[in-house]
């Protein structure tokens, strides 16, 4: 392509691979399709810089470029997560331009070695540092896996049934493989007599996978279960900024329970409460040589006002246990070994735990907690020398603790997967609560954050995916929207509308079935990420040139730093 000679020529291949994978994404373009074609143009533009015979760094600004227009156009929500101007800036900017310098890391890697070991050993190259660049993304403290390209077919889930044997980087997987053999038709085109024989290997690997899907699909509710529990979900929606953290926190609970009043029946078994839904101040007063706790304290969760609140109300619906999402804090002696995030008590020797949580009540007043875990970088977690920069989202602020295994908290004799917010982004994360007995998922969240923008929308579709991976049900309380129920073959049902009150119920399936990824975890990722390490050491021995390396460094060094901001 004569276009492609032109600097102007390549830069707008460049922004079209940006154009592309935007579009296709869910909630900015839902164009679906366009995700198989997005690559192509970024990878036309580096076999034309490969045949001008330019250096391996003069590739690295057209990556930045698809890259930045990608994260522009999907992620911009973010602007939205405070009223402050500064913090907008601050929200936008920095985590999209560590995206953007991260995931430039695994191009550049590719591009070298694609000046090393040929086109077909260049493209396997680009697939396996992509792949592992996306587990990596999944495990590390800062990690931001929104724009995981199996993320892409959130809204097509008929296509990818098969995420319960892979999860869904078996999707990005399906994505690169199409790509890089779309580029490979496109650069043989002029010289290959036999078309149709060209075409026949993208043509099956696009085909196949959705046509199997489809009629796997079809079998798939005879799986899904034959024992169910009614479930009410409930959608306050109090306004986060407005209200939220500000309003008598009883008041809103008796609220929410009202709500579930209209709905509940006497074969209701569980009511679920969104994120944060208990919220009450923390203290401590000495009294005879001891101390008593006012609030949500794990020590003695059972004390609150908000737990005594919710049993009380339980009298009158004692088949039933509540599930909520709270704000809880667990308090430490001077004495006491306690955590990093452990937080000094000003005025005394005590230390105290905050975490983003959820608690179950029974009706006989027995309770279990699980303390949200994979916290969001920047908002409830940070390193510690940049803990003062962290944002003011979910009622707390600074870095929260954390636990170490997924608690299935159980109900009407089976457990459920308490899953809060951003958790639900993690395949691999989620099945920890399946293997430890979830026959049902619970996502509890706060998306008012980000006001009605595409945010909330592709978390909603993120949580499809979990239900494919695991063949679990999900009910979803959401405070403003979007509540539903989820079957375990992704399919949305009941779904609530944006900013309005709402209350839900249904029959949801329970299932026990163990699936291969639930079982396995992520191999591709993982197998990807391994691979990818024995693949640089191969180009290390083969000698990579002063400039080569130096463009890794520069790469690295700009994208470690521009994250941790």
């Amino acid at each position: 392509m004569k276009l492609l000679d032109s600097r102007r020529g390549r830069y707008l291949f460049s922004v079209l691979t940006g154009l592309l994978l935007a579009a296709a994404w869910p909630a900015i373009g839902d164009l679906t399709p366009l995700i198989f074609v997005a690559w192509v143009p970024l990878i036309l533009v580096q076999e034309r810089l490969i045949r001008l015979d330019a250096r391996p760094r003069a590739f690295y600004p057209h990556a930045l470029v698809a890259l930045a227009v990608w994260n522009a156009l999907t992620t911009w929500w973010l602007w939205c997560v405070s009223e402050s101007v500064g913090t907008k800036l601050f929200t936008l900017v920095f985590p999209n331009v560590g995206n953007v310098l991260l995931m430039s890391i695994p191009l550049v890697f590719a591009r070298v070695a694609r000046r090393w070991v040929g086109p077909w050993m260049g493209a396997a190259a680009f697939i396996v540092f992509w792949l592992g660049f996306e587990r990596f993304h999944l495990d590390w403290d800062l990690s931001w896996p929104w724009l995981t390209l199996g993320n892409v077919f959130a809204n097509d889930v008929a296509w990818v049934q098969w995420y319960e044997w892979t999860g869904h980087l078996g999707g990005s997987l399906w994505v690169l493989l199409v790509n890089v053999l779309l580029v490979g038709v496109i650069v043989r085109w002029p010289s290959t007599v036999s078309k149709l024989k060209l075409c026949f290997a993208p043509a099956v690997v696009l085909l196949l996978p959705v046509l199997g899907s489809l009629a796997y699909d079809a079998s798939l509710t005879k799986r899904m279960g034959t024992r169910a529990i009614e479930v009410v979900v409930v959608q306050p929606n109090i306004d986060p900024y407005g209200g939220k953290f500000s309003l008598d926190p009883l008041v809103q609970l008796d609220d929410m329970l009202a709500q579930a009043d209209g709905l509940i029946t006497d074969s209701t078994q569980l009511v679920v409460l969104p994120e944060t839904a208990l919220q009450e101040d923390f203290n401590v007063i000495p009294e005879n040589g001891g101390l008593v706790l006012e609030g949500l304290w794990e020590n003695d969760i059972g004390a609150s006002q908000s737990v005594e609140r919710i049993v009380e109300w339980l009298k009158t619906h004692p088949r039933a246990a509540v599930l909520a999402g709270m704000s809880s804090g667990r308090l430490y002696r001077a004495n006491d070994e306690r955590p990093r995030s452990a937080r000094h008590m000003r005025g005394s020797d005590l230390y105290y735990e905050v975490f983003n949580a959820s608690v179950i009540v029974h009706a006989d007043g027995t309770t279990r907690m699980y303390n949200k875990s994979k916290l969001v970088p920047g908002v409830e977690f940070m390193p510690d020398i940049l803990g003062a920069l962290s944002l003011d989202l979910g009622g707390t602020t600074g870095s929260l603790g954390t636990q170490e295994e997924r608690s299935a908290l159980p109900v009407a004799g089976t457990a459920i997967a308490p899953i809060i917010c951003y958790e639900s982004v993690y395949g691999d994360y989620v099945t920890d609560y399946v293997r430890n007995g979830a026959g049902l998922l619970v996502i509890m969240t706060n998306d008012g954050w980000w006001d009605e923008t595409p945010g909330h929308l592709q978390h909603l579709a993120f949580g499809r995916l979990r239900a494919i991976e695991t063949r679990r049900a999900i009910a979803r309380s959401a405070n403003t929207g979007i509540s539903c129920f989820i079957d375990p073959t992704g399919r949305v049902h009941q779904p609530t509308e944006w900013w309005q009150p709402a209350v839900l119920r249904e029959h949801v399936s329970v299932n026990e079935e163990i699936t291969f990824f639930v079982r396995h975890g992520d191999l591709i990722g993982r197998c990807a990420f391994w691979a990818g390490g024995a693949f640089l050491l191969v180009l290390v021995g083969m000698g990579w040139s002063p400039s080569e390396l130096r463009l890794l460094r520069f790469s690295a060094r700009g994208s470690v730093s521009s994250s941790n901001v």
